[in-house]
């Protein structure tokens, strides 16, 4: 129904979502610790969610441009509303994963970390 430049952009757009969708999938699956599968499936799977909003307001905005509307004026302004509230709470999620799983920082910029005490065998 769009015209073919526009239906090229968002074949493309759909397919480097799915794309680092995967590899956010990947990610989760692939790392041994909490805070590298956050990292990567945060990064990637918000890239990801963001080509994918993109191809529905390229899709929704050439057949706003084409035919007129409201209902694609309405498409475009849900699909926004649900990205600005799936992010607001894959922000939170983030925040609170961090906060659980990341180790208490030291209270100034110029004091250095304390390193754990290693037993040796001989007991030094």
């Amino acid at each position: 129904m769009s015209s073919l430049p526009a239906d090229l952009v968002i074949w493309a757009l759909l397919f480097i979502g799915i794309v680092f969708c995967g590899v956010g999938l990947m990610g989760l699956l692939i790392f041994p610790d909490t805070k590298s599968r956050m990292f990567t499936a945060f990064r990637a799977t918000a890239i990801g969610l963001g080509a994918v909003v993109l191809a529905v307001i390229t899709y929704g905005y050439s057949l706003v441009m084409i035919a007129g509307g409201d209902q694609y004026t309405g498409l475009i302004l849900r699909t926004l509303f649900l990205a600005f509230v799936l992010a607001a709470g894959t922000w939170v999620m983030y925040g609170i994963i961090r906060e659980r799983t990341c180790r208490e920082k030291p209270k100034s910029s110029d004091q250095v970390p304390a390193e754990p005490h290693t037993v040796t065998k001989d007991g030094e």
